[in-house]
């Protein structure tokens, strides 16, 4: 476990040092008093976790916490309180009744509160805190370190209301929200009162926080919220921008935003499931969506008449509000159900941001997930609620190719993961950073299908974790990992510790699968060369109890052989109690340790706690029910070796070996021919001989052996053979098939799927990759495969008629040639070649800028003329520009500026801003918006459209540029000569 803590250690100081904590650590000695626990480590303030009254204080468990049993709380040396009794986060009562009313017999790991809000503070002024540990005893230990953290000034305040914003009423609040939003000055707080406010798209800015009070309710009108966003730049999976948008592709140009408030925001997704009323477990009732998916959203809508039928809300069929609205439209543009499905909004989508912080806010009913980050860092997420079940796909809290995350004392109850990460999809994500150092602590996370969960999009890897001190109650899943063969990346570095799981219900408490699949997914992607794999995790001093559901397992772990073996690595559970659950399923796992791991009342499985197979080097130490085949592999003798007998016509091998030994039982053998397994089975025959077919005459093979026993275990130094078989050597190349083209892998787009009634074949190709097929040769020997030519070069081997090419460059013209090789090595070109291009690359990034903004005062002393050099862009055009003076943009007559529209101040790279005055300073900035387009699926319009791909405008304002300051002095502008005025 030392690795993990080493991990720990490095994320917290750097999220301190990176981070805009306002705090400066006070020198002091951390240690124990006599007889004392040892002393609480790493006090700290989340990132943006203070205001102007209060302060929020987090630290983490010294490395003997065993006998701690509360934390007291130290402000200018006077204690204020007790992180078990004074907490007033929305998950503390809760975990409170859970120890009083659920856990009644103290079977469950009791769970440390290590997080402490400090209110009724005055603004602008520094306090000194420290923290001490507790045991049952009372006993003190000596402070932690000492920390001063200091409020912010009291804000300047932009109430919506003084913008035109309406309470209660019907009338759509949008254009005055933004408004008030636009005004807002550096460090102020726009405050959304309360009473309910009706809404469509916001976009936020950097050094501002988002006060909700009321009940912030999105409009349910699919043409409030735009469409054109992309995930990820390599996709054409086209979405719905948010409710709430913080939104960058110059990444890290936005900053420090903070969403607070004991107000709602409620994104209006899913009608309310009326027929199954939910109570919490403090009698509370909880509200609940109907669990609609791609078919049910919009009801019983189809095409008529070369149109979709009407949509009508109103319909018990229906079971989407703006869920079903912006389906709805997107299948009158042209997508499938399931493209449509995709284009439904988030609740709130955060891109680009560097300091982001959520507390106190309720979320509901997002038409899509619900809290979302992507490309950000320095994220905290701390006391809010979700509730969003059972809304399909409404994750609580979810963060993508993010870094630096800490999620604690939040209630969280969801129709989807409680918490989710991820990383990219295929080949172009395995070079990006990873998501990960984060730390999630002192939650209560009921319902929904993962509590903490890594995946699916597993590309670019997910790391770094420390998830403790946790309840999960009612989940499918605790620790849910999952991916598939094509995904690559996976997940490693996450110790799991002092976690109290009960009343699962789904997949298990522990799910780490290899064959996770998504019924609504659409999003076409390069594979990835490399298979996941969830590896190097720890599960430490946790409980679970009463697991219930369909899916009976404890643990799952399932690994993969469809691509060649892969495994889920070197995974301990250490101090872990199982009671009245179903037994552990574990397929292709190796290097597990399962260490002081108690199982009672298996309910499955004759009560044995163990189904394991396809498993190697597993660890059991004081374990229920050690399965004894698990240490000890199956063993050859010195001697041992394979006799092998060719037959007449050099077609077939027969092999015959000695029996291995093991200490249970032998229960198979893998053969390998050339190194490579015969099938994908983990064995190939129980026997102790088997032929092998397919083989060429007058040909050297070489053959080996392994023996496996029940569980898995298998030999790596089994006999082997060298055979050459009978018979004269095959001279006689493969025969071509009469039809020798060979084309792009298509797509059905079936005829109730299009407008034309019509069944369409359509061919995506990637940027980076595409699929091919041809007819199969033959051969009197056998077809050995075929080898893959591009522009020349040998680029892969299919042992089918069917190949997908990798690592192309976009936009590049391609010819492909194929060429059947039978056993022998024979060969047979193709007398055809596909001819075809990769698709264009799509933008990337933002615009930039190379040198300065020069501004020059003209003589009348009340304008300034500003010039700068031309912005560049990758994959995009740069065509104009956004002038700001004082934070404040210059917009021509009507004009409205959101993040991704393409209003601009000017096409020009001058301008001269008029209306100023003498004897002010102002700073002036500059940037520039890039211009290009994607591809979007309209499979509906297939018929008529070149593979049911329609493009579709996008633009990317740059975040970054050039900024000049100006002292308003009739000719000088701010540079060498000026700054002395």
């Amino acid at each position: 476990m030392k690795s993990f803590k080493i991990i720990l250690s490095v994320f917290l100081t750097l999220l301190l040092v990176s981070s805009n904590f306002n705090v400066v650590a006070a020198n002091a000695k951390t240690g124990t008093s006599p007889n004392g626990p040892a002393s609480p480590v790493n006090l700290q303030i989340p990132n943006l976790a203070y205001d102007e009254d209060s302060i929020t204080l987090v630290w983490e468990k010294p490395e003997q916490y065993k006998d701690i049993v509360d934390f007291n709380i130290y402000m200018n040396k006077k204690k204020i309180g007790s992180a078990l009794e004074d907490n007033s986060g929305p998950a503390k009562a809760y975990i409170d009744n859970f120890y009083e009313n659920i856990d009644k017999d103290h079977f469950h790991e009791k769970i440390l509160i290590h997080n402490f809000q400090v209110n009724n503070l005055k603004p602008n002024k520094s306090y000194e805190f420290y923290v001490t540990s507790v045991n049952a005893e009372g006993v003190e230990s000596a402070p932690s370190n000492k920390i001063v953290g200091k409020t912010t000034k009291a804000p300047e305040i932009f109430n919506i209301i003084d913008f035109g914003a309406a309470p209660d009423d019907e009338t759509k609040d949008t254009e005055a929200i933004q408004a008030a939003i636009d005004a807002a000055t550096p460090g102020s707080k726009v405050v959304i009162p309360e009473g309910k406010f009706i809404s469509g798209e916001l976009w936020l800015k950097s050094d501002m926080t988002l006060q909700v009070d009321g009940y912030l309710l999105g409009s349910p009108d699919a043409e409030d919220y735009s469409m054109n966003f992309w995930l990820y730049d390599y996709s054409t999976d086209e979405r719905s921008y948010s409710l709430i948008n913080a939104h960058t592709y110059d990444y890290g140009s936005l900053k420090n935003i903070r969403i607070v408030g004991n107000g709602i925001i409620d994104g209006n997704g899913w009608k309310y499931d009326k027929n199954h009323p939910t109570v919490d477990e403090l009698g509370n009732e909880l509200p609940r969506y109907v669990a609609g998916n791609n078919s049910k959203v919009t009801g019983n809508v189809k095409v008529e008449n070369g149109k979709m039928s009407p949509l009508n809300l109103e319909s018990g069929d229906t079971f989407g509000i703006l869920a079903a609205n912006q389906s709805y439209a997107a299948q009158e543009l042209g997508m499938d159900v399931k493209s449509a499905y995709s284009t439904r909004s988030n609740l709130i989508t955060v891109r680009g941001v560097d300091g982001m912080y959520y507390e106190g806010i309720t979320q509901l009913n997002p038409a899509n997930h619900g809290i979302v980050n992507l490309h950000s860092k320095n994220i905290v997420i701390n006391g809010t609620i979700s509730k969003t079940y059972d809304g399909n796909n409404a994750d609580g809290y979810e963060f993508g190719d993010s870094q630096n995350i800490m999620v604690f004392n939040n209630f969280v109850d969801t129709g989807d993961d409680a918490i989710n990460f991820a990383s990219g999809m295929g080949q172009a994500a395995s070079n990006s950073e990873p998501t990960g150092n984060a730390w999630i602590f002192n939650n209560y996370i009921r319902e929904g299908h993962g509590g903490v969960v890594t995946g699916s999009h597993t590309g670019g890897w997910i790391q770094d974790f420390l998830v403790e001190d946790n309840i999960m109650y009612k989940t499918d899943v605790g620790l849910r990992s999952k991916t598939n063969t094509p995904m690559g990346g996976g997940a490693k570095n996450i110790l799991f510790r002092n976690n109290a799981l009960e009343g699962i219900d789904g997949d298990g408490p522990f799910v780490f699968t290899s064959s996770y699949t998504d019924a609504n997914a659409s999003i076409l992607y390069e594979p990835a060369e490399v298979i996941s794999q969830f590896r190097d995790m720890e599960i430490v001093d946790t409980t679970v109890r009463n697991q219930g559901g369909s899916k009976k397992q404890a643990i799952l772990v399932n690994g993969n052989n469809d691509a060649g073996e892969v495994y889920h690595e070197n995974i301990t559970f250490k101090n872990v109690k199982f009671d009245n659950v179903y037994s552990v399923n574990m397929n292709y796992a190796k290097g597990f340790k399962f260490i002081n791991v108690s199982f009672t009342n298996v309910k499955d499985n004759g009560g044995n706690p163990w189904r394991i197979k396809n498993s190697t080097v597993l660890i059991f130490e004081n374990t229920t029910n050690a399965p004894v085949d698990a240490t000890q592999q199956p063993q050859w003798s010195e001697n041992a070796g394979i006799q092998a007998e060719s037959t007449p016509d050099g077609k077939s091998v027969t092999l015959t070996w000695d029996e291995a030994t093991d200490n249970v039982g032998v229960t198979g053998y893998t053969i390998f021919k050339d190194g490579e397994k015969l099938n994908e089975d983990y064995t190939t025959t129980n026997q102790t001989s088997f032929t092998v077919e397919g083989l060429t005459p007058a040909k050297e093979y070489t053959f080996k052996v392994e023996a496996t026993d029940a569980i898995g275990n298998r030999t790596s130094n089994g006999p082997e053979i060298k055979v050459k078989t009978i018979g004269e050597a095959d001279q006689t190349a493969p025969v071509l098939p009469e039809n020798t083209s060979i084309s792009e892998s298509t797509t059905k787009i079936p005829s109730g799927d299009t407008f034309s009634g019509k069944a369409v074949d359509v061919v995506y190709t990637g940027f980076t990759w595409t699929s091919i097929t041809w007819d199969v040769a033959k051969d009197d020997t056998g077809i050995a495969g075929y080898n893959i030519y591009a522009n020349g070069e040998l680029v892969g081997f299919a042992t089918s008629n069917k190949y997908t090419l990798t690592g192309l460059e976009p936009g590049t013209a391609y010819k492909i040639k194929v060429e059947a090789v039978d056993l022998a090595g024979n060969k047979s070109p193709y007398n055809s070649a596909l001819e075809f291009e990769t698709a264009k690359q799509y933008p990337i990034g933002a615009p930039y800028f190379e040198g300065d903004l020069e501004a020059m005062i003209n003589t009348d002393g009340t304008s300034v003329s500003l010039s700068w050099n031309e912005a560049k862009a990758k994959n995009q055009d740069v065509i104009g520009y956004r002038v700001y003076v004082n934070g404040q943009a210059i917009k021509p007559d009507g004009a409205t500026f959101t993040p991704i529209n393409s209003e601009m101040t000017t096409f020009d790279t001058s301008y001269t801003v008029t209306g100023l005055k003498q004897g002010k300073r102002y700073t002036f900035k500059v940037e520039a918006v890039g211009h290009a387009t994607k591809y979007s699926k309209r499979e509906r319009l297939s018929d008529v459209l070149p593979n049911g791909l329609v493009e579709v405008s996008g633009y990317r304002w740059s975040g970054f540029g050039p900024s000049v300051d100006v002292h308003l002095i009739p000719g000088k502008a701010k540079s060498k000569q000026a700054k002395s005025n």
